[in-house]
């Protein structure tokens, strides 16, 4: 029977997760538990009894997802039957005591024209990002933990055309979009019982044999950075996933860094031209002060006369929310959006830039 992260069995978390407005739940020891509300952190005045309390939690939630935790496998990623993702440590790995993070789903589906209410994007961003997944090209969207990545990714495969079949793959069942043909996967560890462990990388090169359209992945963050750029150059035009970067720049030097990792025989020009030819548009998320998720930058990619990649701003928020627009269109870009159908006016980027 699938684990429900209510009713009984989950002690002293039963009142925060009955708390609607708690995003995420951190519990650090018996004694030392912080919730998310509203973007901010703060400590709960929720106790468990010890150790072994927080324990007989972290296997309560467990049941029933099919993941396992113990001295073995002291670590555990799991999803539960209300999309919630559970993430586990035991000791000795933890010191202490175990570790508990709770991240739970929105409340509701957020959409583009919800980011736009919401002030995370300003309107002719959210108009180019539109153009560029209807104009197929390839996307990367960045930023740190808990700021937007998922949630922007899941808008964005929204837009997708109904007609179009798109391959989703995770590495735990976590992004929730409103799509006719949209195929789930998520990856599996190793079984108990000696089953072998389905890596992202195994889920990437199967699913080039399930004739995608588009693939999303949900983060990359090792070898499967090599598959999923191999896609993104063969074929699969407007393919889409995450990285964990701290910007534009910073995303390209991470993606051929992983690159690196995956291809060691491949040399870096190599590499920096397959990410130059692969790759179309980098959207950067971010929290400002007081907590709000927005997009606070996006680039366009093209490649220079030596053909590593050269970004071109297409947007760019200040830490007051102000937002400029490009110095220059992102002339390839809006090519491939020409060559798909979608013909973006460029004056609404440059002219924001000029206002």
């Amino acid at each position: 029977m699938d684990t429900q992260i209510s009713g009984g069995g989950l002690g002293p978390l039963e009142a925060l997760l009955a708390d609607r407005t708690v995003s995420e739940i951190m519990v650090n020891g018996p004694d030392d538990v912080h919730v998310e509300v509203d973007g901010r952190l703060q400590r709960s005045p929720a106790r468990f009894r010890d150790a072994d309390h927080v324990l007989a939690v972290v296997y309560r939630l467990l049941s029933g997802t099919g993941r396992r935790i113990d001295e073995g496998a002291p670590l555990v990623d799991a999803r539960l039957a209300d999309g919630s993702r559970v993430n586990a440590v035991l000791p000795p790995i933890a010191v202490g005591s175990p570790l508990l993070t709770i991240r739970r789903p929105p409340q509701r589906r957020l959409g583009i024209d919800e980011l736009l209410r919401l002030g995370a994007l300003d309107p002719a961003t959210a108009a180019f990002l539109h153009a560029a997944v209807l104009g197929r090209c390839n996307l990367v969207v960045t930023g740190g933990a808990g700021t937007g990545k998922t949630t922007l990714l899941a808008a964005l495969c929204e837009l997708v055309p109904p007609a179009q079949r798109v391959l989703l793959l995770e590495d735990v069942a976590e992004l929730a979009a409103d799509h006719p043909h949209l195929v789930r996967q998520q990856c599996r560890p190793p079984a108990p019982d000696g089953g072998r462990e389905i890596t992202l990388r195994d889920l990437v090169r199967n699913a080039l044999r399930m004739r995608p359209d588009r693939l999303v992945v949900g983060e990359v963050r090792g070898l499967e950075a090599a598959d999923m750029l191999a896609a993104m150059n063969t074929g699969h035009a407007g393919s889409m996933t995450t990285l964990h970067a701290n910007g534009a720049v910073d995303a390209v030097s991470r993606l051929e860094a992983l690159l690196a990792m995956a291809l060691p025989a491949v040399g870096g020009g190599t590499l920096r031209a397959w990410i130059a030819s692969g790759l179309d548009v980098v959207a950067h998320c971010e929290r400002d002060a007081a907590g709000r998720r927005r997009v606070a930058e996006v680039a366009a990619v093209d490649a220079s006369e030596d053909g590593a990649p050269l970004l071109t701003s297409v947007c760019l928020s200040d830490a007051a929310g102000v937002v400029r627009g490009a110095a220059e269109p992102p002339r390839r870009c809006l090519a491939r959006m020409r060559r798909h159908g979608v013909d973006f006016p460029d004056r609404l980027l440059v002219r924001r830039g000029a206002a």
